[in-house]
């Protein structure tokens, strides 16, 4: 990323209740089970109710964080729309290989075969905004999201006077989980949200979705929440210390110059060494937060994250729900977010407190 990218808006929908407007990551609801679902807005609040009718849970959840962030950012529309998703709209996938399976292959309805491709949520997007522009969508597992945001900070510095809606989003299916229960994925020793991080001696993960959007320039307002300075992905590595480190002297920075580190743990005990070697390496002296204990996993959860990181930005506070090792920030003006999932896919996003 050659320049920052200021970000003037941010909505997400999550298993948490973060579409209500003003909430602050203090109250957080709490599940035994695993998956979990997205906790569900009122969509009917954002989008017609025919056009609802329509939708499967990707497009809705997606359009619906979209719009929150373009209201925060005072925004009707943008010149670009860029997405990542691991999985895609699922349920409609899975809904129409089920159909060609039971009709061997004749009298097929084409609407979930439509409506399962990627980049519908993008494009379901771009149509209900008018906008005719640059639409991309990046499928990269757990990197997806990192990877739209490199795009956009790219299209930016190519169309500075653009501005760019972000996001990640990815759903739950209800069959898919069954093979990720088979390729021993799922946590079923003690499956909670939040998950207590410090007492987990179990493989697995808690699945579940969400889908966080960004309203995105290369220029500051007065709305503006944050700025991402840089970001970076790598499929494996195997000095994630190295790693960070690289990360942050490409960009000039020591470790002291973060003020705190928000780290990927998810309660499965194969992965989530890496970053305790991370946070007690280079980061010992800093607050560590969590967020996939209380968001859950799936592959564009760093749009969650990033999400969180402008909401501790703009309120200077950090919650202790998300607070894990006890250490309290003076102040919080800039943020580190790293994250892996199942030992690949690592990426690095640094946020930065516009002013």
């Amino acid at each position: 990323m050659t320049k920052p990218i200021y970000i003037h808006g941010s909505g997400s929908i999550s298993i948490q209740p973060t579409h209500e407007p003003g909430y602050r990551f203090e109250a957080v609801k709490a599940y035994a089970q695993n998956p979990v679902p997205a906790c569900d807005p009122d969509y009917k609040s954002l989008i017609p109710a025919l056009q609802l009718r329509r939708m499967n849970k990707s497009m809705r959840m997606a359009i619906f964080a979209s719009r929150l962030a373009l209201q925060e950012a005072g925004k009707e529309t943008v010149d670009a729309v860029i997405t990542g998703t691991g999985l895609g709209c699922l349920s409609d996938s899975e809904r129409f290989v089920e159909t060609v399976l039971a009709n061997e292959h004749e009298l097929l309805n084409p609407t979930p075969f439509i409506q399962s491709t990627h980049n519908m949520a993008a494009a379901a997007i771009a149509l209900s905004l008018g906008c005719k522009g640059y639409n991309m969508t990046y499928v990269n597992n757990a990197s997806a999201f990192a990877s739209a945001l490199l795009d956009a900070g790219i299209y930016l510095a190519e169309h500075p006077d653009h501005t760019v809606l972000l996001g990640g989003v990815d759903e739950l299916g209800a069959r898919t989980p069954r093979f990720w229960e088979l390729a021993g994925y799922l946590k079923h020793d003690n499956p909670v949200i939040p998950t207590p991080l410090a007492a987990s001696s179990s493989p697995g993960e808690i699945a579940a979705e969400g889908a966080s959007f960004f309203v995105a320039s290369q220029q500051p307002t007065s709305q503006t929440l944050g700025k991402v300075i840089a970001g970076d992905t790598c499929y494996e590595t195997a000095d994630a210390v190295a790693f960070v480190n690289r990360f942050l002297r490409r960009y000039g920075l020591a470790a002291g110059d973060i003020d705190a580190v928000v780290l990927g743990y998810n309660g499965d005990i194969r992965y989530d060494a890496v970053y305790s070697t991370v946070g007690s390496t280079l980061f010992a002296a800093l607050p560590h937060i969590g967020f996939k204990h209380i968001f859950g996993e799936y592959d564009t959860v760093a749009g969650a994250a990033l999400h969180l990181a402008l909401r501790l930005l703009g309120q200077q506070d950090i919650p202790q729900q998300l607070l894990l090792n006890g250490i309290r920030p003076r102040s919080l003006r800039r943020i580190l977010i790293y994250t892996q999932r199942r030992g690949t896919n690592h990426g690095l996003i640094l946020v930065e407190k516009e002013g």
